[in-house]
Protein backbone atom coordinates (compact mmCIF):
# COMPACT_ATOMS: atom_id res chain seq x y z
CA UNK A 1 0.00 0.00 0.00
CA UNK A 2 1.25 3.48 -0.81
CA UNK A 3 0.51 5.34 2.40
CA UNK A 4 -0.90 8.82 1.83
CA UNK A 5 -1.79 10.44 5.17
CA UNK A 6 -4.94 12.50 5.55
CA UNK A 7 -4.22 15.66 7.51
CA UNK A 8 -7.73 16.43 8.74
CA UNK A 9 -8.98 14.54 11.77
CA UNK A 10 -11.62 11.96 10.91
CA UNK A 11 -12.20 10.36 14.31
CA UNK A 12 -13.45 12.17 17.40
CA UNK A 13 -12.92 10.79 20.90
CA UNK A 14 -16.23 10.96 22.69
CA UNK A 15 -16.98 11.58 26.35
CA UNK A 16 -17.93 8.66 28.58
CA UNK A 17 -21.40 10.14 28.99
CA UNK A 18 -21.95 9.37 25.29
CA UNK A 19 -20.78 5.75 25.37
CA UNK A 20 -24.17 4.06 25.57
CA UNK A 21 -25.18 5.73 22.29
CA UNK A 22 -22.70 3.41 20.55
CA UNK A 23 -23.90 0.20 22.20
CA UNK A 24 -25.53 -0.92 18.95
CA UNK A 25 -22.18 -0.62 17.15
CA UNK A 26 -20.49 -2.51 19.99
CA UNK A 27 -22.97 -5.37 19.77
CA UNK A 28 -22.65 -5.33 15.98
CA UNK A 29 -18.88 -5.82 16.02
CA UNK A 30 -18.53 -9.14 14.21
CA UNK A 31 -14.89 -9.80 15.14
CA UNK A 32 -15.77 -9.89 18.84
CA UNK A 33 -18.34 -7.89 20.75
CA UNK A 34 -17.66 -8.59 24.44
CA UNK A 35 -14.74 -6.13 24.60
CA UNK A 36 -16.55 -3.30 22.76
CA UNK A 37 -19.72 -3.87 24.81
CA UNK A 38 -17.74 -3.86 28.06
CA UNK A 39 -16.59 -0.33 27.16
CA UNK A 40 -19.93 0.96 25.87
CA UNK A 41 -21.76 -0.21 29.00
CA UNK A 42 -19.16 1.37 31.29
CA UNK A 43 -18.29 -2.01 32.81
CA UNK A 44 -14.60 -1.66 31.91
CA UNK A 45 -12.29 1.16 30.92
CA UNK A 46 -11.61 2.07 27.33
CA UNK A 47 -12.00 4.78 24.72
CA UNK A 48 -14.51 5.22 21.91
CA UNK A 49 -13.86 7.23 18.74
CA UNK A 50 -16.51 8.05 16.13
CA UNK A 51 -16.37 9.55 12.66
CA UNK A 52 -19.96 10.81 12.65
CA UNK A 53 -20.70 8.76 9.53
CA UNK A 54 -21.40 5.34 10.99
CA UNK A 55 -17.95 4.08 11.96
CA UNK A 56 -16.88 3.50 15.58
CA UNK A 57 -13.49 2.53 17.04
CA UNK A 58 -13.45 0.81 20.44
CA UNK A 59 -10.10 0.73 22.28
CA UNK A 60 -10.18 -1.39 25.43
CA UNK A 61 -7.97 -0.75 28.46
CA UNK A 62 -6.02 -3.96 27.73
CA UNK A 63 -5.07 -2.63 24.28
CA UNK A 64 -7.50 -4.62 22.13
CA UNK A 65 -9.18 -2.41 19.53
CA UNK A 66 -12.14 -3.10 17.24
CA UNK A 67 -13.75 -1.15 14.40
CA UNK A 68 -17.48 -1.48 13.83
CA UNK A 69 -19.86 -0.05 11.27
CA UNK A 70 -19.11 1.50 7.88
CA UNK A 71 -15.30 1.34 7.70
CA UNK A 72 -13.70 3.60 5.10
CA UNK A 73 -10.13 4.18 3.89
CA UNK A 74 -9.84 7.62 5.53
CA UNK A 75 -10.66 6.09 8.91
CA UNK A 76 -8.07 3.35 8.43
CA UNK A 77 -5.45 5.92 7.41
CA UNK A 78 -6.07 7.87 10.60
CA UNK A 79 -5.97 4.70 12.70
CA UNK A 80 -2.62 3.87 11.08
CA UNK A 81 -1.16 7.30 11.72
CA UNK A 82 -2.54 8.02 15.20
CA UNK A 83 -2.70 4.57 16.77
CA UNK A 84 -0.88 1.78 14.95
CA UNK A 85 2.49 3.47 14.41
CA UNK A 86 2.35 6.27 16.99
CA UNK A 87 3.57 6.14 20.57
CA UNK A 88 0.21 5.67 22.28
CA UNK A 89 -0.59 5.77 25.99
CA UNK A 90 -1.07 2.00 25.95
CA UNK A 91 -0.61 -0.73 23.38
CA UNK A 92 -2.93 -0.82 20.36
CA UNK A 93 -3.85 -4.16 18.76
CA UNK A 94 -6.47 -3.88 16.03
CA UNK A 95 -8.50 -7.10 15.87
CA UNK A 96 -10.69 -7.57 12.82
CA UNK A 97 -12.51 -10.14 10.71
CA UNK A 98 -12.79 -7.69 7.80
CA UNK A 99 -10.97 -8.54 4.59
CA UNK A 100 -11.08 -4.87 3.64
CA UNK A 101 -9.26 -3.85 6.83
CA UNK A 102 -6.73 -6.70 6.62
CA UNK A 103 -5.97 -6.00 2.97
CA UNK A 104 -5.61 -2.27 3.63
CA UNK A 105 -2.77 -2.83 6.11
CA UNK A 106 -1.11 -5.77 4.37
CA UNK A 107 2.48 -5.33 3.22
CA UNK A 108 3.31 -2.36 5.48
CA UNK A 109 6.80 -2.88 6.91
CA UNK A 110 6.05 -1.12 10.20
CA UNK A 111 3.15 -3.43 11.01
CA UNK A 112 2.95 -7.00 12.26
CA UNK A 113 -0.01 -9.15 11.26
CA UNK A 114 -0.99 -12.23 13.29
CA UNK A 115 -4.01 -14.49 13.55
CA UNK A 116 -6.32 -15.01 16.55
CA UNK A 117 -8.65 -17.99 16.93
CA UNK A 118 -12.12 -17.26 18.34
CA UNK A 119 -14.22 -19.89 20.13
CA UNK A 120 -17.80 -20.56 21.17
CA UNK A 121 -18.76 -22.80 24.08
CA UNK A 122 -20.77 -25.96 23.63
CA UNK A 123 -22.15 -26.11 27.18
CA UNK A 124 -21.19 -27.90 30.39
CA UNK A 125 -19.17 -30.99 29.46
CA UNK A 126 -19.82 -34.57 30.62
CA UNK A 127 -16.31 -35.22 31.97
CA UNK A 128 -15.09 -32.08 33.70
CA UNK A 129 -11.45 -31.65 34.74
CA UNK A 130 -10.56 -32.84 38.24
CA UNK A 131 -8.59 -30.68 40.65
CA UNK A 132 -5.14 -32.02 41.52
CA UNK A 133 -5.06 -33.00 45.23
CA UNK A 134 -2.05 -30.77 45.80
CA UNK A 135 -4.04 -27.55 45.28
CA UNK A 136 -6.96 -25.61 46.68
CA UNK A 137 -9.18 -23.14 44.80
CA UNK A 138 -10.47 -19.79 46.05
CA UNK A 139 -12.77 -17.13 44.64
CA UNK A 140 -10.77 -13.98 43.95
CA UNK A 141 -11.65 -11.38 46.56
CA UNK A 142 -10.26 -8.27 48.24
CA UNK A 143 -8.16 -10.37 50.62
CA UNK A 144 -6.34 -12.50 48.03
CA UNK A 145 -6.27 -10.48 44.80
CA UNK A 146 -2.88 -9.09 45.80
CA UNK A 147 -1.45 -12.62 45.65
CA UNK A 148 -2.31 -13.07 41.96
CA UNK A 149 0.85 -12.85 39.85
CA UNK A 150 1.71 -13.01 36.16
CA UNK A 151 0.93 -11.27 32.89
CA UNK A 152 -2.59 -12.49 32.13
CA UNK A 153 -4.23 -11.53 35.41
CA UNK A 154 -7.10 -9.15 36.28
CA UNK A 155 -4.73 -6.17 35.98
CA UNK A 156 -4.29 -7.10 32.30
CA UNK A 157 -7.77 -5.87 31.44
CA UNK A 158 -9.05 -4.04 34.53
CA UNK A 159 -7.66 -0.65 35.43
CA UNK A 160 -8.40 -1.02 39.15
CA UNK A 161 -8.77 -4.02 41.44
CA UNK A 162 -11.89 -2.50 43.03
CA UNK A 163 -13.61 -2.25 39.64
CA UNK A 164 -12.71 -5.86 38.86
CA UNK A 165 -14.10 -7.04 42.21
CA UNK A 166 -17.28 -5.04 41.58
CA UNK A 167 -17.91 -5.97 37.93
CA UNK A 168 -15.81 -9.08 37.34
CA UNK A 169 -14.95 -12.36 39.04
CA UNK A 170 -12.48 -15.22 38.97
CA UNK A 171 -10.82 -18.14 40.70
CA UNK A 172 -7.28 -18.75 41.86
CA UNK A 173 -5.42 -21.92 42.86
CA UNK A 174 -2.87 -22.26 45.64
CA UNK A 175 -0.42 -24.97 46.48
CA UNK A 176 -1.48 -26.87 49.60
CA UNK A 177 2.14 -27.47 50.47
CA UNK A 178 3.31 -23.88 50.74
CA UNK A 179 0.21 -21.75 50.14
CA UNK A 180 1.79 -20.06 47.13
CA UNK A 181 -0.26 -18.72 44.25
CA UNK A 182 -0.31 -21.25 41.40
CA UNK A 183 -2.87 -20.27 38.73
CA UNK A 184 -5.74 -17.91 37.93
CA UNK A 185 -8.80 -17.77 35.68
CA UNK A 186 -10.83 -14.58 35.53
CA UNK A 187 -13.25 -12.45 33.55
CA UNK A 188 -11.04 -10.60 31.10
CA UNK A 189 -14.00 -8.85 29.50
CA UNK A 190 -17.60 -8.70 30.69
CA UNK A 191 -20.85 -7.78 28.97
CA UNK A 192 -24.46 -8.54 29.90
CA UNK A 193 -24.42 -11.42 27.41
CA UNK A 194 -20.83 -12.75 27.45
CA UNK A 195 -17.69 -13.17 29.53
CA UNK A 196 -14.24 -13.60 28.01
CA UNK A 197 -11.94 -15.81 30.07
CA UNK A 198 -8.29 -15.12 30.83
CA UNK A 199 -6.08 -17.86 32.29
CA UNK A 200 -2.49 -18.08 33.51
CA UNK A 201 -0.52 -20.70 35.44
CA UNK A 202 2.73 -19.94 37.24
CA UNK A 203 5.58 -21.80 35.55
CA UNK A 204 6.44 -23.72 38.73
CA UNK A 205 2.97 -25.28 38.86
CA UNK A 206 2.35 -26.10 35.22
CA UNK A 207 1.39 -29.62 34.04
CA UNK A 208 -1.07 -30.15 36.90
CA UNK A 209 -4.20 -29.38 34.87
CA UNK A 210 -4.86 -26.15 36.76
CA UNK A 211 -5.66 -24.06 33.68
CA UNK A 212 -8.32 -26.53 32.54
CA UNK A 213 -9.82 -26.88 36.00
CA UNK A 214 -10.07 -23.14 36.63
CA UNK A 215 -11.33 -22.47 33.08
CA UNK A 216 -14.04 -25.08 33.65
CA UNK A 217 -15.01 -23.40 36.93
CA UNK A 218 -15.29 -20.10 35.05
CA UNK A 219 -17.46 -21.64 32.31
CA UNK A 220 -19.76 -23.18 34.89
CA UNK A 221 -20.13 -19.87 36.74
CA UNK A 222 -20.70 -17.88 33.53
CA UNK A 223 -23.40 -20.30 32.36
CA UNK A 224 -24.98 -20.23 35.81
CA UNK A 225 -25.22 -16.44 35.41
CA UNK A 226 -27.08 -16.92 32.11
CA UNK A 227 -24.19 -15.65 30.00
CA UNK A 228 -21.97 -17.20 27.31
CA UNK A 229 -18.31 -18.08 27.93
CA UNK A 230 -15.92 -16.60 25.34
CA UNK A 231 -12.38 -17.73 24.55
CA UNK A 232 -9.73 -16.57 22.07
CA UNK A 233 -5.99 -16.90 21.65
CA UNK A 234 -3.11 -16.28 19.28
CA UNK A 235 -2.99 -18.91 16.56
CA UNK A 236 0.41 -20.07 17.78
CA UNK A 237 -0.68 -20.56 21.41
CA UNK A 238 -1.15 -24.33 21.44
CA UNK A 239 -1.39 -24.41 25.24
CA UNK A 240 -4.40 -22.11 25.26
CA UNK A 241 -5.94 -24.14 22.43
CA UNK A 242 -5.57 -27.35 24.42
CA UNK A 243 -7.19 -25.75 27.46
CA UNK A 244 -10.09 -24.36 25.43
CA UNK A 245 -10.88 -27.70 23.82
CA UNK A 246 -10.66 -29.51 27.17
CA UNK A 247 -13.47 -27.44 28.71
CA UNK A 248 -15.97 -27.49 25.84
CA UNK A 249 -14.95 -24.67 23.52
CA UNK A 250 -15.13 -25.04 19.75
CA UNK A 251 -13.36 -22.77 17.21
CA UNK A 252 -15.72 -20.59 15.16
CA UNK A 253 -13.41 -18.27 13.26
CA UNK A 254 -10.02 -16.65 12.85
CA UNK A 255 -9.47 -12.92 13.23
CA UNK A 256 -6.55 -10.83 12.05
CA UNK A 257 -4.51 -8.93 14.64
CA UNK A 258 -2.64 -5.84 13.41
CA UNK A 259 -0.09 -4.04 15.56
CA UNK A 260 3.14 -2.10 15.43
CA UNK A 261 6.29 -4.23 15.08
Amino acid sequence: MDYNPVKCMVLRKIDRSEYTADLTYARGCTANCVYPVSIATGTQDGDIYVDGKGCVLFWHYCGFAYISGDVRADVLEEVYRNFLVSDTERRFLLITDSEFVSDYYSGIDLLRVDKRIEYTHSGIIDNPPILDDGFIVEHINADNIGDVQGRITPSFSWNESDIFLQNGFGFMARSKEDGNFAAVAFSSAVSPEEVDIGVETTETYRHHGLASYLAYEMCEEIIRQGRRPVWAHAETNTGSQKTALSVGFKPIGINTVIQKK
